[in-house]
This record gives C-alpha cells, sequence and structure tokens, in this order.
C-alpha cells in the first residue's frame, strides 16, 4: 500500500477522545495533521510533534459556515492541500436521552446543527482545495444506534442516520473530481468517564453480549478502518457504510 507523501488529513474533534486517538495514529503513519477542534487542540498538537509528527492546531466550531471555511482556508494556506478531512467533531457526550415526545426542539436542533450541518459545512469548505487537486478523502461519521434503532435517543439517531444518507448522495456528486466520501459507524466506545457513569449499568454489558467478540471495543479498534479509508488502498471505494461493530449487527 502506497504510504502518504506529505499528505495532510484534517480531523474536526481531534483534541481529545477518539479524534485524538485517530490524530496521533495519522501522524504515526506519516500524514500532516491538522488538529481541528473548538476546545484547545494545542495539547494534543505537541504530544504528535514531541513524537516526531507534524501537526497543525486549528480552532474551529463546525456548525459556523464561516468558521469552517476559515479551518480549510488555514489548512490550505500552511501545507498548500488537503487530502483528507475526518469528520469526527460530534454532539454526543452531552446529549440527553428522552423519550421523544418529551425532546424538545432546542435539543433536536443543536443534534442536527453539530452533527449534520457541521458535517455538511466542513465538507462544502474543503471541497474546492480537493476539486483543484483532483483527489481527497472525506470519512463521515455515523452510528451502530442507526441500524440497532437505539431507543429514548431519537434525535441523536435521527441525525445519524442523515450521515449516512448525505455520504451517498455526495459520493455521487464529487466522484468526477476524484473525491471518494465514505461513512463509518462505531458501535460503543466508552471512552468518556462523566458519560459513561450516567448510563445504566447493564447497557455495557448487553452490548457486549450482542457483539460476536465479546469484549469491551476501544478507541484504537477504529483506528484500522480509518487508515484504509484515508489512504490508497481504498481509492475506488466510495458511498460506502462502514459497520466497526465486533460483530453486532451486519449489513
Amino acid at each position: 500500500m502506497n504510504k502518504p507523501n506529505g499528505e495532510v488529513v484534517i480531523v474536526t474533534g481531534g483534541a481529545k477522545g477518539i479524534g485524538r486517538t485517530y490524530s496521533h495514529a495519522l501522524a504515526a503513519a506519516g500524514y500532516r495533521v491538522a488538529i481541528a477542534d473548538i476546545t484547545d487542540p494545542a495539547g494534543t498538537v505537541t504530544e504528535i510533534v514531541d513524537n516526531g509528527g507534524e501537526a497543525l492546531a486549528v480552532a474551529v466550531d463546525v456548525a459556523s459556515p464561516e468558521s469552517a471555511e476559515a479551518m480549510a482556508g488555514q489548512v490550505a494556506e500552511r501545507w498548500g492541500r488537503i487530502d483528507g478531512l475526518i469528520n469526527n467533531a460530534a454532539y454526543f457526550t452531552a446529549i440527553r436521552k428522552a423519550p421523544f415526545d418529551e425532546l424538545t426542539a432546542e435539543e433536536w436542533e443543536k443534534a442536527f446543527r453539530v452533527n449534520v450541518l457541521g458535517t455538511w459545512l466542513c465538507c462544502k469548505a474543503v471541497f474546492p482545495v480537493m476539486r483543484e487537486q483532483g483527489y481527497g478523502k472525506i470519512i463521515n461519521t455515523s452510528s451502530m444506534v442507526v441500524p440497532t434503532a437505539t431507543p429514548m435517543f431519537l434525535h441523536y439517531v435521527a441525525s445519524k442516520s442523515a450521515i449516512v444518507g448525505l455520504t451517498r448522495s455526495l459520493a455521487h456528486e464529487v466522484a468526477q473530481y476524484g473525491i471518494a466520501v465514505n461513512t463509518i459507524s462505531p458501535c460503543y466506545v466508552p471512552h468518556d468517564a462523566s458519560y459513561v457513569a450516567k448510563q445504566d449499568d447493564a447497557m455495557g454489558a448487553a452490548i457486549i453480549n450482542e457483539r460476536a467478540f465479546k469484549r469491551e471495543m476501544n478507541q484504537h479498534d477504529l483506528v484500522g478502518t480509518i487508515l484504509y479509508l484515508i489512504g490508497h488502498g481504498s481509492d475506488f471505494v466510495t458511498g460506502q457504510n462502514l459497520f466497526v461493530n465486533g460483530g453486532r449487527a451486519f449489513t
């Protein structure tokens, strides 16, 4: 498989959690990584640079058109190219689970503003650079809550369902420019201690029991799929939704 030759990848929500893991893995694989987050990404950038990698901190609010465009502009100005975008930023750990008829319009709007609008805006922001290059990789993030139809979570499930449709439609629109667009659908990864503490104790065990691999999922379980989709080995793969779930559900 071809190794990156100065290729540049933006990771939204890359300052912490799963995005931080992606950022480190990409840098270790030889990519130059733009860590874009509403949380200060400077610490993650320092970690990567100290380990011999190349990284850039970019402040971004993915739900703001101006901020998303500034993100792409800053990266292109620094490195002259944008080869990949991983839309990892999401409204999830702060979300409130509730019956569908108890959700507020504000909660519904926030889920869609960050998860769907934010994804679209970031795709739109990097598109001019990728189009000019005649190449690019975009990875959007859905969730296993979509095929499992998780209840009490309707606004989040609906927003992540929209990502699958967005990816498939966008893949057709941008293929003529050599741009591939795919979705990754992770299963539950208990990476945020405060979120885990709010969950039913039996939830994690129940999810593990539904998997073919009977263990807890961790952030590193996603890395191989990300590297595959962002790399040249998947240049003829587009519009797909890859489940990374330990065999919990099948496409």
